[in-house]
């Protein structure tokens, strides 16, 4: 990791204990981070706590983050939050619920007409449904590679997967989420 990389040299700084830089990574990455929390947990009292628990975590063992074995900041970080989130489903065994995310994230928006309330209570719906049909790790790979925008390689650190394994589960994810949105379609296609 080059360090006239400005993320870099924050984290080198991090890493011997800087707390102002720390504050700063914590700045670049809450968003991401507690997002990937949100969609994992469903619920934004729980992805707050669990979040903030995940950057103090992440702070208490930044000693052990090696840029030169690590593929990126990033990928430890949300592998952190991946640890954290299977953690947490250990001790509880709870489910979460899509349709309570797509409700907070419609409430979230500033201008949510009722025509464009019903497209996105009916997106909720199909990729919720869409998601269902995954298997919980094409779910995972899904979340980090499209929303959060990892690399397959990150993704495969984070899940302890090869990155063509990564990839082979990212395409047949694809593909079925593919098939049951165009069936969704044109079901309500002939509903019509």
């Amino acid at each position: 990791m080059p360090i006239h990389d400005p993320e870099a040299a924050l984290v080198t700084r991090s890493i011997q204990r800087d707390a102002e830089a720390f504050g700063q990574l914590y700045s670049l990455y809450f968003d991401r981070v507690y997002r990937y929390v949100r969609f994992r947990v469903g619920n934004a009292t729980d992805a707050e706590d669990l979040t903030g628990s995940i950057f103090l975590s992440a702070w208490r063992s930044i000693d052990r983050f090696s840029p030169k074995h690590d593929a990126s900041f990033a990928g430890w970080l949300f592998k952190l939050a991946h640890n954290a989130i299977v953690d947490r489903y250990r001790r509880q065994r709870e489910s979460v619920s899509l349709d309570d995310i797509g409700a907070s994230v419609a409430c979230e928006d500033e201008s949510p007409g009722t025509e464009h309330m019903v497209e996105w209570r009916l997106t909720v719906a199909e990729l919720h449904q869409a998601l269902q049909a995954l298997t919980a790790e094409q779910r995972e790979v899904v979340l980090l590679r499209f929303v959060e925008g990892l690399s397959a390689r990150e993704v495969g650190d984070i899940m302890g997967k090869q990155e063509g394994t990564v990839r082979g589960m990212q395409f047949r994810a694809i593909e079925a989420l593919r098939r049951t949105l165009s069936i969704g379609r044109e079901e309500r296609a002939r509903d019509r």
